[in-house]
């Protein structure tokens, strides 16, 4: 396969050690850094453009322009062999730069679509007749963000869910779709000791933001909803002061204002050994989630998951085998199954271990990587 030179719009650090992984020399085209810097600089897997001219973070008609000229630009000094982007992140390559019709597109996706996962969360069995007429009008809306997916030669999405979404939204003209997940490094799990010594008393863990759609509320209800009365639920990651206030009040309310904690945000590396010792992971997300990171993590701790059954989970939690998935919004049966984890340990202890195996099986870099260079392998220029 010849070595590919990807143009990547935004920043894709995972993917971008990937590509890198696989032989190919990468170039990154995005926005000014949050502090104003511009400039090229060379980070460990690629070449980075922060493009003079746009706002940090912000895929929008300044990007657009900028990143079209300098894709032109290089590619004059050297030609890609293929673009990469997420969402309207190629808008500009699509319509401004004299040299897209021959060099192919990728686009990345991670969310699946706010609309349809409601849709078919609350009105499951009218979601087939309403996703086709709801589905132009989000188009109608999205004309952008629809025109950047279905001009790729191929959109990779980290989530069967998602691959079958995309098809459906489009449905009169379905881009091409394929599925391939995150790989998960388990080296830095693996130092930590797959069977600790219990936390005394027993601790629930979740890591990510706290927001309403994360489950923040919610999980202040699963726990005054369990039957044992010393567990602790520790919610680590950053809240808004709003957040906080409700939280406070309602951890006060049921009474468990001692046993919920949140100690704010932790470093990815501190991870394992905060997570050491917790007898499970609670994940009551109604997020329109893809392929969620901090579930796999849990799973690399060696942790069985309580999770709503949302579109996309099912490709991580095997029900009844590395953890259990519950109705959506129904913190009773979660907190029913986080009490019968406490009431068997040696069932937890087993649920942790297939979830920490069903990773290396199915998520570890050398098998995802062999994903993506089979795909890349497929592309070919444009005639």
């Amino acid at each position: 396969m010849p070595a590919h030179r990807p143009y990547a719009p935004p920043v894709h650090g995972l993917l971008g050690s990937v590509f890198q992984d696989l032989g190919h020399e990468v170039t990154i085209l995005t926005t000014s850094l949050p502090n104003g810097q511009t400039g090229e600089i060379r980070e460990h897997y690629a070449t980075v453009h922060y493009l003079p001219g746009t706002k940090p973070g912000r895929c929008d008609t300044s990007f657009w322009k900028a990143s079209a000229e300098a894709f032109d630009r290089l590619h004059e000094e050297r030609p890609f062999d293929l673009v990469f982007g997420r969402g309207v992140a190629t808008w500009g390559f699509h319509t401004l730069s004299q040299f897209a019709r021959k060099v192919p597109v990728i686009a990345h996706e991670g969310t699946y679509p706010r609309w349809l996962h409601q849709l078919e969360r609350r009105m499951a069995g009218l979601a087939p007749i309403l996703s086709p007429p709801l589905a132009l009008l989000f188009s109608l809306s999205k004309r952008n963000y629809r025109a950047c997916l279905q001009r790729a030669d191929l959109v990779v999405c980290n989530s069967p869910a998602l691959a079958s979404a995309l098809r459906r939204i489009y449905w009169w003209a379905p881009p091409r779709t394929e599925f391939v997940p995150y790989g998960v490094d388990l080296s830095p799990w693996m130092q930590v000791d797959e069977h600790p010594v219990p936390a005394d008393p027993p601790r629930i863990c979740f890591v990510g933001r706290l927001t309403w759609d994360k489950g923040a509320l919610a999980m202040v209800d699963i726990l005054a909803r369990m039957r044992r009365r010393d567990v602790i639920m520790e919610a680590i990651g950053p809240m808004t002061k709003s957040v906080e206030r409700s939280i406070r009040r309602a951890a006060t309310e049921r009474g468990v204002s001692d046993r919920f904690i949140t100690p704010g945000p932790e470093k990815n590396a501190h991870l394992p050994e905060r997570l050491r010792g917790a007898t499970a992971y609670i994940f009551p997300s109604t997020h329109p989630e893809g392929l969620s990171k901090s579930v796999m993590e849990a799973m690399a701790a060696a942790l069985p998951v309580v999770a709503y059954r949302i579109p996309g989970m099912d490709t991580l939690i095997d029900d009844g085998v590395t953890g259990w998935l519950v109705q959506s919004r129904d913190t009773a049966a979660a907190a029913g199954k986080l009490d019968e984890l406490l009431e068997k340990p040696s069932m937890a202890r087993s649920m942790g271990q297939a979830a920490r195996k069903r990773l290396h099986n199915s998520f570890a870099p050398a098998t995802i990587n062999q994903k993506w260079e089979s795909l890349l392998g497929e592309i070919r220029p444009r005639s």
